[in-house]
């Protein structure tokens, strides 16, 4: 099993081996200098494509999506099973997985580094940095 691609939005939608985005690349969110704590992102989605090996179809894996600060403390965690279905038309491979995780009103302690991870058992596949920061008045465009 491997990540082929992950990536952090707005807003995200998988149905049917298809992703729908609003705001790819939303990988920076700003928070007034002085807010009251915990901080809250209103819109956060992560989307992921995972692949199998030929020899993993049918079989149901072991995955956990998690959501670490800079230091490798969990604000998130999530434990759940993949399988793979053959690929229709080359059988050495397996077919896409396409998953959509969204977060409305997520919850972070504080302003820092944050770090989207996807693990199978004690293997990290991948990881998709965010970031939360303080501004007086957030930048035209931002998120």
């Amino acid at each position: 099993m491997r990540v082929d691609y992950a990536f952090i939005a707005e807003a995200a939608d998988a149905q049917n081996g298809f992703f729908y985005v609003t705001r790819g690349g939303a990988d920076v969110h700003f928070a007034p200098r002085n807010p009251p704590k915990p901080l809250r992102i209103d819109a956060l989605s992560f989307v992921v494509g995972i692949v199998g090996e030929a020899h993993e179809v049918g079989l149901e894996l072991p995955i956990a999506w998690t959501i670490v600060d800079a230091d490798g403390r969990p604000n998130f965690r999530q434990e759940g099973v993949v399988r793979f279905q053959q690929h229709p038309i080359d059988p050495t491979r397996t077919k896409t997985n396409v998953v959509a995780i969204r977060f409305y009103g997520f919850i972070v302690p504080d302003f820092g580094t944050y770090l989207f991870e996807i693990h199978h058992g004690d293997e990290r596949l991948t990881q998709v940095p965010f970031w939360v920061v303080p501004v007086d008045q957030a930048p035209t465009g931002a998120v």
